[in-house]
């Protein structure tokens, strides 16, 4: 739930929602390098794959691990190729379908970061290997970089209803 409220020329909001914590991991390696993470939200497999297969084919990546969330319609997929960061970026940017929200985050934060732990009660799970054009050259014992995080929880989703309050005052000339 968020309040919003205005007075004058400011408006403040407050937001109520439920979170659950969890742990994820963040794409920075050891030597400043970062391996590939995607985020989709609301793509069915079939298009996840196809867009991760192009991105893929065009990079000749390595294998690339799609992970379900065990929420419809929301993947994840890790590719152990070691990228400077802009390149990283580049590919991720290029890939259809990707969370935006994700992206974005990543690219302020300078990493990416996707979940490793369940979240209400949802366990992660392979989906799909596409395997590469590549052997890989970063290695998952390499990632030594994780962060407990809390995020919004998905058991009260459908009932958030916005609820906004203006409080001012109208003056007359």
């Amino acid at each position: 739930m968020m309040l919003r409220f205005r007075i004058g020329r400011w408006r403040f909001s407050l937001n109520v929602v439920h979170v659950t914590d969890v742990a994820g991991v963040n794409s920075i390696l050891p030597d400043g390098k970062h391996i590939l993470m995607w985020d989709f939200d609301g793509a069915p497999l079939a298009e996840v794959e196809n867009a991760l297969y192009e991105v893929q084919t065009r990079y000749a990546l390595p294998t690339i691990y799609i992970l379900y969330t065990g929420k419809p319609g929301h993947y994840m997929a890790y590719c152990f190729k070691r990228c400077e960061w802009m390149k990283a970026i580049e590919i991720i940017a290029a890939t259809r379908y990707v969370d935006p929200t994700f992206f974005r985050f990543g690219v302020w934060r300078k990493k990416f970061t996707l979940r490793i732990t369940p979240k209400d009660g949802r366990k992660i799970r392979l989906a799909k290997k596409l395997y590469g054009y590549t052997p890989p050259d970063a290695y998952i014992e390499e990632l030594d970089s994780f962060v407990r995080y809390e995020t919004i929880s998905d058991v009260y989703e459908p009932k958030c209803k916005v609820r906004e309050f203006n409080l001012g005052c109208r003056f007359r000339s």
